[in-house]
């Protein structure tokens, strides 16, 4: 994202907190596992406290992954 220009703060996971932003966007990287048709994301570790926080301060929430993550299989 630095690369491209786009504005970036990386944090840890005690910073979560901290999160009184505009947006989250958590990386493919963080062990996503898998996308549904729907638009939900499931992933093993490392995103709930974030999500759960941004959910809870209103800010919005997205996971950026590959295609290959999406399964149009899983409704």
């Amino acid at each position: 994202m630095v690369q491209e220009g786009i504005p970036t703060t990386l944090i840890s996971d005690g910073m979560a907190g901290h999160l009184r932003q505009q947006v989250v966007l958590t990386p493919w990287w963080l062990e996503l596992d898998r996308v549904a048709r729907n638009g939900d994301v499931a992933n093993k570790i490392g995103t709930y406290m974030v999500a759960v926080l941004a959910h809870r301060h209103s800010i919005p929430f997205y996971v950026a992954c590959p295609l290959s993550t999406i399964d149009m299989s899983i409704p």
